[in-house]
């Protein structure tokens, strides 16, 4: 588990570091916030995981209105929060 984490970890890092479209943002707050679930984040760590699933359904909703800067801060926001979400899940706390 703890493997994933640092897969993960390391994936946000590039996400928020490199120029990637609003596409491949969108898809990495997918994959993490589907990881946060799978972690059993609803339970372990409820307010990471509504706050990354709020934003991550944020992030595509401003990205159909073609509001692509807005789409692009909240699937960051999303990532953020679902990564909280998976340390808290996993017995740690990321601040």
């Amino acid at each position: 588990m703890k493997r994933s984490v640092v897969a993960i970890l390391s994936c946000f890092s590039i996400a928020l570091a490199g120029e990637n479209t609003v596409s491949e943002l969108l898809d990495e707050a997918q994959t993490n916030v589907k990881f946060a679930i799978e972690s059993n984040c609803d339970v372990k760590a409820p307010y990471y995981c509504a706050k990354a699933r709020t934003y991550y359904e944020i992030a595509k909703e401003e990205v159909s209105k073609l509001h692509i800067d807005l789409g692009e801060v909240a699937a960051k926001k999303a990532i953020h929060w679902a990564l909280k979400a998976i340390a808290e899940s996993n017995g740690g706390s990321e601040k």
